[in-house]
């Protein structure tokens, strides 16, 4: 009988320990399943910017938004636009060359029209740069 009676409270002892074990790791995994939120940013069709609308605020702060349609993907929106990307437009505008823009989304929100740097692949540059070089020799040994 006594045997019966050690064998009780290390099984109570165990349960208790392994119920703690359980408790921690299911804290754990709550614990990393915070999200973060989906930053992305799509292509601006810049023909279906229809204008630019500045607007001035009750604190003397001046916004500016463009005004969206593009009836192709049935997207309406008034659009914020920094003042220094709104300052890019101007200055491609001036000089008759299509801006590169791009609209940033948050969450699958639309939150701003921001400029996109275009870049060129360097493996192909250095590709076409050892051709034409490498042409250029023929020609003078010839």
């Amino acid at each position: 009988m006594t045997v019966e009676n050690q064998d009780g409270p290390r099984m109570i002892l165990g349960g208790i320990v392994a119920l703690i074990i359980l408790l921690f790791a299911v804290s754990k995994c709550n614990a990393q399943t915070a999200q973060k939120p989906q930053l992305d940013t799509m292509a601006c069709n810049v023909t279906c910017i229809d204008k630019y609308v500045k607007e001035k605020t009750s604190t003397g702060t001046v916004r500016y938004y463009a005004v969206y349609n593009d009836d192709k993907k049935d997207i309406s929106e008034l659009i914020p636009v920094t003042q220094n990307v709104m300052s890019y437009i101007r200055l491609c505008g001036e000089n008759n060359i299509k801006p590169s823009l791009g609209i940033k989304l948050k969450n699958g929100q639309i939150q701003s029209l921001n400029r996109i740097h275009v870049q060129k692949s360097k493996s192909i540059l250095s590709y076409n740069y050892f051709h034409t070089s490498r042409k250029s020799y023929m020609y003078e040994d010839s």
